[in-house]
């Protein structure tokens, strides 16, 4: 006497357990959140992080939660916050000015901006050069007289 159960036919319904809390959208806010804390010259803290959330969602998350959850195969906390805390050592090395003045950024900016105005123009430049360059290489690549070119060229003034 044997019974056969079949425990294959039956399907776990997918509203089973809680609700998930930490949502791939609700980890891209934090993820933007983590960016910005260079610019406002918050230290890049696990701590702060987690201070941050809680403000955020109302729900205060442990540091393995925010670092371990992965989306599609991709850490995305954990990488906005390396790369956050990369950034705040490179810049750590560069003290700010002590007697900094409106004035004194006012110029900054502008010779930030010009340096990168710079930096397209000789871009620009670049593409140029090689333009004339690839203009040049065909024109001694050309299989006809130069010679003759020259005098059609003379004849068409």
């Amino acid at each position: 006497m044997t019974t056969a159960s079949t425990t294959t036919d039956i399907k776990p319904s997918q509203t089973v357990g809680r609700k998930e809390i930490l949502t791939k959208t609700l980890a891209k806010r934090i993820c933007k959140i983590i960016e910005r804390m260079p610019d406002n010259d918050d230290p890049i803290t696990w701590k702060n992080v987690i201070a941050h959330t809680e403000h955020l969602c109302k729900h205060k998350f442990t540091r393995q939660m925010l670092s371990q959850k992965e989306w599609e195969g991709r850490k995305l906390i954990a990488e906005a916050f390396s790369t956050a805390k990369g950034l705040q050592r490179q810049t750590a090395g560069t003290a700010k000015l002590k007697y900094s003045s409106a004035p004194r950024n006012i110029l900054v900016k502008k010779i930030a901006d010009l340096n990168a105005k710079c930096s397209v123009l000789e871009d620009e430049l670049e593409k140029f050069r090689a333009q004339k360059m690839d203009e040049l290489d065909w024109f001694l690549n050309t299989r006809c007289d130069l010679r003759k070119l020259m005098k059609k060229r003379t004849s068409n003034f």
